[in-house]
């Protein structure tokens, strides 16, 4: 696939942000799975549900791109999925691209729903939102660590 030339000068600080951005992800994405997993996560019971749920909807996402790095990502996802769903374990093994890669995902969607506007009478939405925030933030806490 060949890149389209941009003029710089047309563009605003905050395009260049995010073309630069979805760069990055796009170097991420290549390296993911080609490395050994030596990096120890460990989550609580909560933390793996939610995490099991948004690799759902991650899966839902990445599930009809046809770019050859969606095949490392995708069986990433079910690896991590599959581990999630192991009562009896609480950690598992990502490598370092792995990991950045979950990081990144997971502070992007925190920046979006941060990003949410809402009316005075949405006020169930922003609730249940307003959980989700706090969900995000303690799981984004944990894969620091």
């Amino acid at each position: 696939m060949k890149g389209q030339r941009i003029n710089p000068n047309n563009l605003n600080p905050m395009q260049m942000n995010n073309m630069s951005s979805m760069a990055g992800m796009m170097n991420t994405m290549q390296k993911i799975g080609k490395s050994k997993r030596k990096y120890t996560v460990s989550l609580d019971k909560s933390n793996k549900k939610f995490l099991s749920r948004f690799i759902d909807e991650i899966k839902k996402q990445f599930g009809s791109s046809p770019i050859p790095q969606g095949q490392g990502v995708m069986s990433f996802l079910d690896y991590l999925k599959n581990e999630c769903e192991k009562k009896d374990k609480k950690e598992f093994k990502v490598s370092f691209e792995e990991l950045e890669f979950l990081k990144k995902m997971l502070s992007d969607s925190l920046r979006g729903i941060e990003g949410m506007k809402f009316k005075w009478y949405q006020f169930p939405k922003k609730i249940f939102l307003n959980i989700m925030l706090k969900q995000y933030k303690y799981l984004l806490e944990e894969l620091k660590k």
